[in-house]
């Protein structure tokens, strides 16, 4: 087999199990985050408290991750031994993750689990670090969107089985949250054969960290992601108490609502990053992408925003979920594109941060959006959804904003990979 097709397969091979690390890593925290922790936060709490309580847990869980993805990502760039650079912390993190789980099922009050969230998300996110930094370790810039595509997809087809499950046994909440991070260890075990190139890539890291300026470009893919994924956050925070607010009165009713509408949006995410991936390394250029993903999330909010039975909150879910997923394809590929040499750990894990920043704050500021006015002026009921909805949705339209920052690096050639060259 020629050389040039063997590195193709060895390429693509890495591609899948570092996509298939995203996403056992991003579907472990999918059933806690969607109904573990609303529902033991729900039986221990009065309802006008149970939106703080919440709101405290996952802002103390976003800071653990917005602490943990530049960290590990940045001492993923300058570890070394005989695993490499990546691999110990992508394993070390799933096993950590799996025993954070098994807290988080046994916490019987709120200190308990705070606590135990905050170490699963810690767990989870170095995981999810150090796999993009991989990924930009193996995949040459010509097809960096198809693979961005690819890894993105897969992060979100992991939230599918938890959430499927949880549908089904709205009972069995805490069982299920241990089907993926158990998955895990086998896929993560698999996946530490991915080539972890240690010493040129080392030595460029040492050298950066001295050399390396943060581009204009790069600043610029931040902000947007920052902004796109506040507004995703804004329009997907408290799903499960709209739907007992508007549609059932009933928190076991409303479950399988939510999960259906969770599903119809990673779907959407899915089809969207999978294709729009591949499409924009074909063409080349980013920009139709990135402005299709911010219209697209602020149709599905504002749909939301006005939901009164379950069909309009899944055809919400599904719009705004193929915007997404297209347009963090395309932001991935943009960053990697934008980044120093060797240090795609700590760039990567400061991109995460654009991610991570929006679970501190974004359940705040939810939950002051819904005290805006006396009621919600859809259902009547004590908090105003159409407010949280509305504002995600002009919050997605902001994100256009940085598009003159990224005119030039969106439609930057691309370099033929070597061992395609004759």
């Amino acid at each position: 087999m020629p050389a040039g097709e063997n590195a193709g397969l060895s390429e693509r091979r890495s591609v899948y199990l570092l996509a298939a690390v995203n996403l056992v890593a991003l579907g472990s925290l999918a059933a806690p985050v969607m109904a573990g922790i609303p529902l033991k936060i729900d039986a221990l709490m009065l309802p006008d408290q149970r939106a703080t309580a919440l709101a405290t847990v996952l802002t103390l869980g976003g800071l653990a991750a917005l602490i943990s993805n530049p960290l590990f990502g940045a001492l993923s760039d300058r570890t070394r031994g005989q695993l490499g650079r990546r691999r110990p912390w992508m394993l070390g993190g799933t096993v950590a993750g799996l025993l954070g789980v098994a807290a988080l099922s046994a916490s019987d009050s709120l200190p308990a689990i705070m606590i135990s969230w905050v170490c699963t998300q810690t767990a989870f996110n170095a995981v999810l670090a150090v796999a993009a930094a991989l990924l930009a370790d193996t995949v040459p810039e010509s097809r960096r969107a198809a693979a961005s595509g690819v890894f993105t997809a897969a992060a979100f087809v992991g939230v599918l089985p938890p959430l499927v499950l949880t549908a089904l046994l709205p009972r069995h909440v805490d069982l299920v949250s241990f089907v993926m991070p158990v998955a895990a260890l086998a896929v993560v075990g698999v996946a530490m054969t991915v080539p972890d190139r240690a010493s040129s890539a080392l030595r460029a890291a040492r050298r950066g960290l001295r050399a390396a300026p943060v581009s204009p470009a790069f600043v610029a893919v931040w902000l947007q992601r920052f902004a796109m994924q506040s507004a995703l956050s804004l329009a997907t925070a408290f799903t499960l108490y709209m739907i007992i607010d508007r549609m059932t009165s009933d928190p076991v009713a409303a479950t399988p609502i939510a999960m259906i509408a969770t599903v119809a949006g990673g779907a959407g995410i899915v089809v969207g990053a999978a294709f729009g991936g591949a499409w924009a390394s074909r063409l080349h250029r980013y920009m139709p992408f990135l402005v299709c993903g911010a219209v697209g999330l602020a149709a599905g909010a504002s749909l939301r925003a006005v939901a009164e039975v379950p069909i309009a909150l899944w055809v919400a879910s599904a719009v705004g979920g193929l915007a997404v997923g297209a347009y963090l394809a395309v932001n991935l590929a943009l960053a990697m594109r934008v980044l120093p040499e060797g240090r795609a750990g700590t760039y990567l894990g400061v991109l995460n941060v654009a991610e991570t920043i929006p679970q501190v704050l974004v359940p705040l500021v939810a939950a002051g959006l819904l005290r805006i006015g006396q009621s919600d002026p859809i259902s009547g009921a004590s908090d105003n959804y159409l407010a949280l909805y509305a504002s995600a949705a002009v919050l997605a339209l902001l994100s256009l904003a940085t598009l003159p920052a990224l005119r030039r690096a969106s439609r930057q050639e691309t370099p033929v990979p070597i061992h395609c060259r004759s």
